[in-house]
């Protein structure tokens, strides 16, 4: 009876991560034409990993606003799409709430106020300045 038992929950286990497997590699493999109305979470940041932070950008494409989270303090500001991949971010504000650890955000704004352009590679979009190493890399985590 415990053999029985056993099996029946390695089958199950088994069903349960070949779906979360299959439901990962489907968003992550998702081709993304448009940097807006995606939530792109942060994942490196100036070449050093950063994705234990809460940090996120989303371009509204209804009013070209750009807002997010710099691991601490809320953002916000406009943004303007040129031809070419071409970016500018601007009147970029935050909150003012104090953190044990600002270096995160502080790089973070700092890479919005430089980017120049931007680059899309299925779920992955960087901001990059001129033809330098990317400044900041995302994966999208929610489409709308």
């Amino acid at each position: 009876m415990k053999l029985i038992t056993l099996n029946i929950f390695a089958i199950l286990m088994l069903f349960t991560s070949c779906h979360t497997s299959k439901t990962a590699t489907a968003t992550a493999s998702k081709e993304i034409t448009s940097i807006e109305n995606i939530r792109w979470k942060l994942v490196t940041l100036m070449g050093k990993d950063v994705s234990d932070k809460n940090a996120f950008i989303t371009f509204s494409r209804d009013d070209d606003k750009v807002f997010g989270n710099g691991s601490c303090n809320n953002f916000n500001g406009t943004y303007q799409i040129k031809e070419g991949n071409q970016i500018t971010l601007s009147k970029i504000a935050a909150t003012l709430m104090a953190c044990i650890d600002m270096d995160v955000e502080t790089q973070f704004i700092e890479v919005l106020e430089k980017a120049d352009n931007y680059s899309l590679n299925r779920g992955t979009m960087t901001l990059n300045k001129a033809r330098m190493a990317p400044l900041a890399i995302f994966e999208a985590v929610e489409t709308e």
